[in-house]
């Protein structure tokens, strides 16, 4: 049985490579058809599953597994995004970082008829998602954009580059936190594979500053963790998920911190007249995509109400769990992947890259939770464009979807805490017997 166990976590990691290769094979001439995203998605995740219920992992295992991680994100950086666009604002922003001083005030759209852009710049801005708004996206990032069109001005490849470094930087710091198997649980994570290398989603940013940021004040690194704190913010306001594991750091020190990367990240732009702000207006008032609870209060309070209904519920909950965390079990990792999840809960978007941000707490204090949550999430990329229902807009779910991923949390959730328990449970009587 020993060997068998040992084997059978080999095998899973193999498998996950191979769903991924395969992926990518099928990415070179897009688009991907959905059953195809759909099998090799839940083969990787089955894998996953194969790798981390073994009771036990050799050396061999646990070398060939991170032999198995360092692969599959290879095969990512030369794999085309698949569904995903992001990546042209991210391009877009940078050049315009570089040429203008500010990637911020005018939308992609003023310059569609600007003679004086490049023909390979034009490649870029007419792939582009909704022209018509300014970027959303914060300093931090801005600067990461910045370098990549420094490095090699239009290469996709350039920017990948750049995200997995942070990504392996991620995966180094919650080994150092959590172990070596906890290190594995993040690298071999489908959704952080697929998110990352494949369709190169910044938030990975945001997500290895706020575990820098952890990191550092579990040092005592008072004024280090809050410049990182104050970056990981300058990214995405989810940062603010790990602002309870301060408390008991020395406040003023991680204030000063943060506050002077704040600082010294917005000052130039608010002295050129623009920041983000201006597109997340925008973003906060009319996008919605894949949201649950929100979608609930929308039919019962309209639109606008339920942005802000949802806003309150959401941060009242979570506040309501990072409380209990704090008065119970603040020796502990925190569980801000919970926390965020029931944030997200109540929001008017829900991409599946949003969850990047949680993947390194669930890696470091597993629950059933995230991990039913983590694979369904994936599903919300079967929108009607992708599965080409044509009297639909390209980004709505046919109404079957939402349902199906929750049905899908659902079911792991119930097959991790009852049917995974049940079966050990008789497999160790037998030997026993």
């Amino acid at each position: 049985m020993k060997l068998f166990a040992i084997w059978r976590s080999a095998a899973g990691s193999t498998l996950i490579l191979t769903a991924f290769v395969t992926l990518a094979w099928l990415a070179q001439s897009p688009p991907v058809h959905a059953l195809s995203f759909v099998m090799s998605m839940g083969v990787a995740w089955l894998a996953y599953a194969l790798f981390f219920t073994s009771q036990e992992f050799s050396l061999f295992a646990l070398r060939w597994a991170t032999v198995c991680a360092i692969a599959v994100r290879v095969v990512g950086i030369w794999s085309h995004p698949i569904y995903e666009d992001d990546w042209a604002r991210y391009l877009w922003d940078g050049f315009r970082f570089l040429t203008d001083g500010t990637p911020y005030g005018a939308p992609p759209l003023s310059y569609f008829d600007d003679a004086s852009i490049a023909p390979t710049w034009r490649v870029v801005l007419a792939q582009i998602n909704n022209p018509e708004i300014p970027t959303i996206y914060a300093p931090s990032l801005q600067y990461v954009f910045a370098a990549s069109a420094w490095i090699a001005p239009t290469s996709l490849t350039a920017l990948k580059l750049l995200f997995v470094i942070f990504d392996l930087g991620l995966w180094a710091l919650v080994a150092r936190l959590g172990g070596y198997r906890a290190g594995l649980r993040y690298a071999l994570c489908p959704l952080v594979i697929f998110e990352i290398s494949f369709n190169a989603h910044a938030d990975v940013v945001g997500a290895f500053l706020t575990v820098a940021s952890f990191a550092l004040l579990r040092k005592g690194r008072s004024i280090e963790g809050g410049l990182a704190f104050g970056l990981a913010l300058a990214c995405k306001p989810f940062a603010i998920i790990i602002a309870p594991s301060f408390v008991r750091s020395r406040w003023c020190l991680v204030s000063l911190g943060a506050g002077a990367a704040l600082v010294a990240l917005y000052a130039p732009f608010i002295l050129t007249g623009a920041t983000e702000q201006a597109g997340l207006q925008h973003f906060a008032q009319w996008f919605e995509f894949n949201s649950l609870g929100f979608a609930v209060l929308k039919e019962l309070a309209g639109d606008a109400t339920a942005r802000i209904l949802g806003l309150a519920l959401g941060c009242a909950l979570s506040g309501a769990l990072m409380l209990r965390w704090l008065l119970r079990e603040r020796d502990t990792f925190p569980p801000a992947d919970i926390w965020l999840i029931v944030l997200l809960l109540f929001a008017p978007v829900i991409n599946p890259w949003y969850l990047l941000w949680a993947v390194t707490w669930a890696s470091l204090r597993p629950n059933p939770i995230s991990w039913s949550i983590f694979p369904a999430v994936s599903l919300a990329y079967l929108t009607a464009g992708i599965i080409g229902i044509a009297d639909r807009g390209f980004y709505d779910h046919p109404v079957w979807v939402r349902p199906l991923e929750v049905f899908t949390a659902s079911a792991l959730y119930l097959g991790a805490v009852w049917v995974v328990p049940l079966a050990r449970t008789i497999r160790l009587g037998k030997t026993e017997t």
